[in-house]
């Protein structure tokens, strides 16, 4: 049962001359009926994969066929899988060169360049703790590390605890 303020307010509509206005002569549609291409206007935009001129509704920002679409999306998800290639890759490293250098819980000092010749990687780490003295320490599995400057020199500190804590 349709309620009769519905009605009234479908005869306030029809009568009320700012929605009539905005209508071509001759039309049936009532404003709160408007068509598809009255309520989302067409726009062109150039395709960014190859570069065609083409015309889209809503957010659309490639061509009408998906090629370009998913062509893109190939492209921006090899850039994120490289990058978590090289990451695991230099967390992988560094894990070697601890794990070799210090195998049971203690402390290791170690010059800095010796360490990059054997593959060490600064970068790779997944994990940031400091201490009460301010120190950084970087985590890589169970070990962690810090890089020091001592009288021109570089070193690496190694350190595996006992308990998987500093």
């Amino acid at each position: 049962m349709i309620e009769k303020s519905t009605i009234k307010n479908r005869e306030k509509w029809k009568s009320d001359s700012r929605f009539s206005s905005n209508l071509p002569t001759g039309s049936k549609q009532r404003p709160f009926e408007a068509g598809r291409s009255q309520q989302k206007p067409v726009k062109v935009i150039v395709c960014p994969h190859c570069g065609q001129t083409n015309a889209a509704w809503g957010t659309r920002k490639y061509c009408n066929n998906d090629h370009c679409q998913k062509a893109e999306k190939r492209h921006r998800q090899a850039l994120v899988d490289g990058l978590a290639k090289d990451f695991k890759k230099g967390v992988y490293a560094n894990y070697k060169i601890f794990r070799e250098l210090l195998p049971e819980p203690g402390n290791l000092w170690i010059d800095y360049d010796k360490a990059l010749k054997k593959g060490f990687d600064e970068h790779a780490f997944y994990g940031t703790s400091i201490t009460e003295h301010n120190g950084i320490w970087y985590k890589v599995a169970e070990y962690y590390f810090s890089i020091s400057h001592e009288d021109k020199k570089r070193l690496l500190k190694i350190h595996k605890p006992k308990d998987n804590g500093i």
